[in-house]
């Protein structure tokens, strides 16, 4: 290091730690969806067998019963009683192992009975569909005037109109009866789908046992009017989809993100992880090297997790919300202020996490699983931007409890019972 100026001493310094600064290893694309696409195939490979089998068995079924009446209808030929038939004809066939076919006499009594209605024919013994013949409905105009405004205002698909109607008390129809009524109406039938489905991609689900025991963060870049970008940080809930919180900012940074996992955490509680992807603004490129986001965490003891690399639908939950978000509010109105915007979400917040039913939930909103307590919603109440609407009694009633307060001693309450499991 003699002979050398400062400032090349300190440049030989910072090559040195570069040279010995270890980076992640780089995962490669390719390989992670060819592997991925693996794992589909079998599952593929799996459901067919399985419907091969099925389709074996019901064959098996139909001969099994095709070999019992002709059996009954040989001993007949013979004269032998009809009491005596069955009773021979059910000591031959009668079950005497696990695997075998259930037999009963009033079983074979019936059988006999569809062969003698079909004409002395056997198709009368395929095993038949439950489903019925004919199912009729008949909606009201009202009904279909709320399908149309609820699919055009806010895009809602069928089946969550039809779960929709029911919990408010509107009406009971199925949600295949809602896309009849789009194309009556002439408004766009194909449902919603995840375009990574079509990719040949095999999608692993989980639910965590009860709320606060992991935490999905993700971020929405949007436009204020004159074309600002602004940032929307998400934080959710996994075991309940109850969303915590939505913050938003003009800089995508860690800092940023660490004070919405402040925020978060003062509202709610502290969780035991949280999920996020590996943007900058979450984690560190270098090993050994946190962000500010990441030394937040380990000052709340929170455990960091990130999706594998390629894979977003790790963080789905977050993902899924940010699509409603965009569809029911984001696309629908401009925002001249951050002020503004912060405002709508949080109106919005208010609207999914306590009146708005969730698919994966079994149509319940994030609140009753989240706080333990089912928020009451009648008619048209508590939609954001129906509110002439729901005010005109020509549309029905409209009422609701108001929203549940959500404090750090919710889920400690909610959970006193249950034991800890994650």
């Amino acid at each position: 290091m003699k002979g050398k100026t400062k400032a090349e001493r300190q440049q030989a310094r910072k090559l040195k730690r570069r040279k010995e600064a270890k980076r992640k290893a780089k995962v490669h694309k390719n390989r992670v969806l060819a592997y991925r696409r693996q794992i589909d195939r079998a599952r593929r490979a799996r459901r067919r067998r399985e419907q091969r089998e099925h389709t074996q068995k019901r064959q098996r079924k139909f001969k099994f019963r095709v070999k019992v009446v002709r059996y009954f209808h040989q001993l007949r030929e013979l004269e032998v009683s009809e009491k005596e038939a069955v009773e021979m004809t059910y000591e031959k066939y009668r079950p005497r192992e696990q695997w075998h076919f259930s037999l009963s006499p009033s079983t074979i009594r019936n059988w006999v009975r569809q062969v003698r209605k079909a004409n002395g024919h056997y198709h009368g013994l395929r095993p038949k569909s439950c489903r019925p013949k004919k199912i009729t409905y008949q909606v009201s105009v009202k009904v279909i005037g709320i399908i149309f405004t609820w699919r055009h205002q806010l895009n809602w698909g069928g089946h969550r109109i039809a779960a929709e109607l029911e919990q408010r008390g509107i009406a009971k129809i199925s949600g295949r009866t809602v896309y009849k009524i789009f194309d009556r109406l002439g408004l766009s039938v194909k449902p919603y789908a995840l375009k990574g489905k079509s990719a040949g991609i095999a999608y692993r689900r989980y639910e965590k046992s009860r709320p606060n025991i992991q935490w999905h963060m993700d971020l929405k870049q949007s436009k204020l009017a004159e074309g600002t970008t602004v940032y929307i940080c998400i934080v959710i809930d996994d075991h309940s989809r109850y969303v915590l919180l939505a913050l938003v900012g003009l800089e995508k940074t860690a800092s940023f993100t660490a004070q919405a996992v402040k925020e978060a955490v003062d509202k709610a509680g502290q969780p035991l992880e949280i999920m996020t992807d590996n943007g900058r603004e979450f984690s560190s490129p270098w090993e050994e090297s946190k962000t500010e986001f990441g030394r937040q965490l380990d000052k709340f003891n929170i455990a960091h997790l990130t999706s594998p690399p390629y894979y977003p639908q790790a963080n789905g939950k977050a993902e899924a919300f940010i699509k409603s978000l965009s569809r029911e509010l984001l696309s629908r109105y401009t925002f001249t202020t951050v002020t503004q915007l912060q405002t709508a979400v949080d109106e919005f917040l208010v609207f999914y996490n306590n009146y708005r039913a969730h698919s994966s939930l079994g149509w319940q909103a994030p609140v009753t699983r989240f706080a333990g307590r089912a928020v009451r919603v009648q008619g048209l109440a508590a939609i954001p931007g129906l509110e002439p609407m729901a005010a005109d009694p020509r549309w029905g009633l409209a009422y609701c409890d108001p929203p549940v307060e959500i404090t750090p001693t919710t889920v400690q309450n909610r959970n006193a019972l249950i034991p800890l499991m994650v």
